[in-house]
């Protein structure tokens, strides 16, 4: 490990002991008598098999070894040399010059093999990587000669010998006449050749390769080929694979019960990369102040293509898609468009809104809309949209809201008839205040001396509940009208204390008191009056049936309204019987009661009003003294500007 880290200092330690060993090797020599050139060959022999250590240490060794014979020959204690012979000296000299010249001689033949050793075995490590072999072909002899790799490539051993007959035995038959066409092509054109084809491999497998070549004439005048072989099996599978794919993607698309469309949205993106480079960061924002930019933002998406679905739906041709922009499309519903829009520009990939489109030829769809940011596919931003037509489900819908309607109209008769005789005496208290104050009225005009203030407070007394009749017949021509929903901002409680008004002589009738409890901090919400009205009634004549039925005695109806995280919370409770496990599931499916004469309608009825108004309606077992509590929560439109009337007032 410590000579890895420190090799100079290494090959200088193996000097110094090569030199010291060749100093008493010379000096071995001398006391055994041997003349100088016996000993300077056999120092030849040693240097040169120490060259083997590298042309360093070899260098060295002779140096240090040079200078310890010169040394040798001038301190010669016997003096076996005489200094003055100059003959030695000169053959001392050319020993060491043929010993150097000898030395760097092996050291860079060593070099080269050692060069051309790491350079084949990169070249081979190389081929395995990258499943490339290669080859050549002496056309005039015929001799192929093949890498590792190459032999590896035909399923064969390396020791094999490589022959245009084990090529063709190779080829898939289906591939033979190809091959044996290039190769009889190749050599008498005698030009660069390609080939693809197939190999059947021992264990029966398939493998594709393909074969580069170009040709060349030695200086012998013999022509032949260099080339390469390369496994392209997996390259192959993958191309297939992406074929498969691209083909379920073209069926998918061009067979779709669905209109699709592709988009390119280049110079959209384009278009937005500019704007976040100015740093807009709200698109909404941008638009406020700069309206034309989205007819731009419209102009910058085109058409590519249309599967067959969104021909029959748009119209326009397999031809007329390519390149048109998608302004006329949105001209009825520019809104939806602008969403789609601020979605792409918050990166959303994904954007779903059902909405309404123009055809080529002017109809107006109710579709749902669709759009998925695929991303660059061959440097062009593409965009699917996918539209469903839904004019039918949208006319199914509008048809059920009709029918909805009718129930709830229906429903709304039918309560009316049963609280009959509460409406009759509500209208018959200010028809009898009115007989009574005619008749006072009269009797003060018949007097000797008619006093006139009198009769005055009487005709206003009439005149007051004259307008409280009314009123109560307003109410009831309300409710048993089929006029279409109007919204507008209601107070809840005012809604309640009205409804409770048609309860009243119910109530009294069947000895049910009503407490109300309003919401001081309540605000309003978005509603029609009289279907808000059908919802208190229906609840409340709900809950005072189920007391009925069960024969409580002290019945008790707990009508109040809570605010809560934007919503208005309105609960109707009762002392009851509760609700019985079983039913608890059911209790708004439609046609199901658990009354003897109910329809099953009611509380359906309900849900589908509360729904449309945006909101939900539930019902449990937690009412006063363990009943029924039915509640349903309606979404907050304008915040309360000022307290509600008083809270706990009795009906």
């Amino acid at each position: 490990m410590e000579h890895r880290k420190h090799p100079l200092l290494t090959q200088a330690a193996l000097s110094v002991l090569g030199s010291v060993g060749l100093s008493l090797l010379s000096f071995g020599c001398f006391l055994l008598g041997l003349n100088f050139t016996t000993s300077a060959f056999a120092l030849l022999i040693v240097i040169v098999l120490l060259s083997r250590l590298g042309t360093f240490l070899t260098s060295a060794i002779c140096s240090v070894v040079a200078v310890g014979w010169l040394v040798f020959l001038f301190v010669d204690p016997v003096n076996s040399f005489a200094a003055s012979n100059l003959q030695d000296i000169v053959a001392l000299a050319a020993f060491l010059v043929t010993s150097l010249v000898i030395a760097n001689l092996v050291g860079q033949l060593r070099r080269e093999d050692v060069l051309r050793r790491n350079q084949a075995a990169y070249l081979a490590e190389a081929q395995k990587l990258s499943h490339t072999g290669s080859f050549g072909w002496n056309v005039t002899s015929g001799e192929l000669f093949w890498s590792d790799e190459t032999f590896r490539i035909f399923d064969l051993e390396s020791t094999s010998s490589p022959s245009l007959d084990i090529v063709l035995k190779r080829t898939h038959p289906d591939d033979l006449n190809a091959v044996r066409e290039a190769l009889d092509r190749a050599a008498n054109d005698r030009k660069d050749f390609s080939q693809e084809h197939r190999l059947v491999l021992s264990d029966g497998s398939i493998r594709h390769i393909r074969v580069v070549a170009r040709g060349s004439s030695e200086d012998r005048g013999q022509f032949q080929f260099i080339g390469a072989v390369m496994d392209i099996t997996a390259q192959k599978k993958a191309h297939t694979e992406l074929e498969r794919s691209e083909q379920r993607y073209r069926h998918l698309f061009s067979r779709m019960p669905i209109a699709l469309r592709q988009i390119d949205a280049s110079r959209l993106v384009a278009l937005f990369r500019q704007l976040r480079a100015e740093g807009i960061r709200d698109l909404g924002s941008y638009f406020d102040s700069h309206p034309d930019f989205l007819r731009t933002c419209m102009d910058a998406l085109s058409f590519q293509e249309a599967n067959e679905r969104a021909i029959q739906m748009f119209g326009g041709g397999v031809d007329g898609y390519v390149g048109r922009s998608m302004s006329d499309t949105w001209k009825e519903r520019p809104d939806t468009f602008r969403r789609a829009m601020e979605s792409r520009f918050r990166g959303e990939t994904n954007f779903e809104e059902e909405t309404k489109m123009v055809t080529w030829d002017g109809r107006i769809v109710d579709v749902l809309f669709t759009t998925a940011r695929v991303g660059p596919i061959n440097d062009l931003e593409i965009s699917l949209v996918a539209t469903i037509d839904i004019s039918q489900r949208v006319r199914t819908q509008e048809r059920l809201r009709q029918v909805q309607a009718e129930f709830a109209h229906a429903a709304r008769v039918s309560m009316l008839g049963e609280l009959t005789a509460s409406i009759a005496h509500e209208v018959n208290q200010p028809l009898a205040a009115i007989a009574t104050n005619a008749a006072a009225g009269l009797r003060w005009l018949n007097r000797p001396m008619p006093d006139m203030a009198e009769v005055r407070s009487a005709i206003e007394n009439m005149a007051a509940d004259t307008r409280r009749a009314a009123n109560i017949v307003a109410r009831v021509h309300g409710m048993a009208s089929r006029k279409a929903p109007e919204r507008a901002p209601l107070s809840l409680d005012d809604v309640i204390r009205e409804a409770l008004l048609f309860l009243r002589h119910e109530m009294e009738s069947r000895g049910v008191t009503i407490l109300h409890q309003p919401d001081a901090e309540a605000g309003l919400v978005l509603g029609d009056r009289t279907q808000l009205q059908q919802v208190i009634v229906n609840l409340a004549i709900n809950a005072v049936q189920a007391m009925t039925q069960a024969g409580r005695g002290d019945r008790r109806i707990v009508i109040g309204t809570a605010a809560q995280n934007g919503a208005l919370c309105c609960s109707v409770e009762d002392n009851g019987p509760g609700i019985a496990a079983e039913h608890a599931g059911r209790l708004f499916e439609t046609f199901f009661t658990t009354k003897e004469s109910g329809m099953g309608m009611g509380l359906p009825i309900c849900r589908s009003i509360v729904e449309s108004h945006g909101g939900r309606i539930d019902a449990e077992g937690l009412g006063v003294d363990r009943g029924a509590r039915f509640w349903f929560t309606l979404p907050i439109s304008t915040p309360a500007s000022s307290p509600p009337f008083g809270r706990d007032a009795e009906a």
